[in-house]
């Protein structure tokens, strides 16, 4: 690098990039104890066989605690999230959205069941609409959101789902509820807590990138600086190229400067 640009660079150091930290914003919105909350079980129909796809369902009954599949029906927990008061800041996108539930119980009785635990516990989704209905049972039944394995369960462990693209879609929808119910997807049933801030939606927004983060490190600056000073007129696709011009240069340095601080 000749003389002449290191002066430049040099008088930018010195006046100092004084202004805001650099960085990507991030919001995050929690919803602890839905308000509507209930349990469906389907078994007998009547007719001394069971078929767990939704005829001969009980309830709705107003508790939210367990995931059972048995050799005589299944009770699976419906939960219904309001994200009306929810909306996505300007210059931000959701991320991620998590569904947590917190087991209070592994060994389970009933429905054929005898301590036993399953593999796994699945949540499905489906548009809700705040009110407890049997129908939500057969609604979201097969729209698999996540699974998570449960091999050596304790009490007290939390689970937790990705339910990021339904979640998003919902939004995007203008969707004022999200339902999701837990199922064993084995033989076996689990227990889960109702109160206590579970089940639990939390929903994370971002901005955009920080691009200025050369390095990846999570933050902008000397050594982001150093690596576009070593890639100085270099051209193509280079994480150097902060502004995506093509070419790394002075306007790539005044990007980094104006970023400095925590990304």
């Amino acid at each position: 690098m000749n003389r002449e640009m290191m002066c430049i660079i040099g008088s930018l150091l010195l006046a100092g990039h004084a202004g805001q930290p650099g960085g990507l914003a991030r919001s995050v919105f929690t919803i602890e104890d839905p308000p509507v909350d209930f349990e469906v079980i389907d078994a007998d129909d009547g007719s001394g066989e069971y078929f767990f796809d939704g005829i001969g369902d009980f309830g709705p009954f107003s508790t939210f605690n367990d995931a059972v599949l048995g050799s005589f029906g299944e009770a699976r927990s419906m939960a219904e999230f309001d994200i009306s008061a929810f909306s996505v800041p300007p210059n931000e996108s959701i991320i991620a959205a998590t569904f947590e539930v917190k087991l209070t119980a592994i060994d389970v009785f009933g429905l054929g069941i005898d301590g036993d635990i399953p593999e796994s516990l699945a949540v499905d989704g489906y548009v809700a609409d705040g009110i407890e209905e049997l129908s939500d049972f057969q609604i979201a039944d097969g729209n698999v959101l996540d699974s998570v394995p449960t091999p050596d369960p304790w009490v007290g462990q939390v689970l937790s789902f990705d339910v990021t693209t339904f979640v998003a879609e919902l939004v995007d929808a203008g969707e004022s509820f999200v339902g999701i119910t837990v199922r064993a997807e084995t033989f076996g049933g689990l227990m889960m807590e109702e109160g206590g801030g579970f089940p639990r939606l939390t929903i994370e927004t971002s901005g955009p990138g920080c691009p200025a983060d050369v390095n990846g490190d999570g933050v902008v600056d000397v050594l982001d600086l150093l690596a576009v000073l070593g890639a100085w007129g270099e051209t193509g696709e280079l994480p150097e190229d902060v502004t995506g011009d093509g070419v790394v240069d002075v306007l790539d340095l005044l990007e980094v400067l104006g970023a400095w601080g925590p990304c």
